[in-house]
């Protein structure tokens, strides 16, 4: 299993590298406006009123390049949250995030491309994202990893073995859970 996920991030690396300049350090000022804009999305301070402010400061970093930045501003999109829903926006801005190896965006992203949510559906691409995310340790990814094998579909072989792997580890990756971005 070991191996697999060193073959699989190999992969991921290989067909990202365009995207170190979405995963360079932040500045410190860019930081705190992530900090406080996530404060505003979920944190103590964290109400529809802080939305507006939210999405300003996320579309800033994004725009620069800042991929958690851009995960939450395409949750913002997906969800509505202090600006119209748009599934096609959320897309573009998952999709970076993705880029700069953001494992909860490469997920949403991913669904969105099975369920052509805001962008054409390619099961190919989604395959590509839920296998690299799965190779992060996301546990949404690993479980829907496995459940492909089990079934046959998203491209993967029916494989027995390699879904009692990937149920395991999924398990295993949901007791260590990264928090978000």
């Amino acid at each position: 299993m070991k191996e697999r996920i060193a073959a699989l991030l190999l992969a991921a690396s290989a067909g990202l590298a365009h995207a170190t300049a979405l995963a360079a350090p932040a500045a410190p000022s860019a930081i705190a406006a992530l900090d406080e804009a996530r404060a505003l999305l979920r944190g103590p301070a964290a109400s529809p009123a802080g939305w507006p402010r939210a999405f300003s400061l996320l579309k800033v970093a994004a725009e620069e390049g800042d991929a958690a930045a851009a995960y939450y501003l395409g949750l913002m999109y997906r969800n509505g949250m202090g600006v119209a829903g748009d599934s096609a926006a959320a897309a573009r801005w998952l999709e970076k995030a993705s880029q700069g190896r953001v494992a909860q965006a490469m997920f949403l992203y991913a669904n969105m491309l099975l369920s052509g949510e805001g962008v054409r559906r390619d099961e190919t691409a989604a395959r590509r994202w839920i296998e690299q995310a799965a190779a992060l340790e996301h546990p949404g990814a690993m479980l829907q990893m496995a459940l492909a094998l089990r079934e046959g579909s998203m491209g993967f072989e029916r494989n027995e073995a390699q879904y009692e792997i990937y149920m395991k580890e999924a398990a295993h990756a949901l007791r260590h859970q990264t928090p978000e971005p």
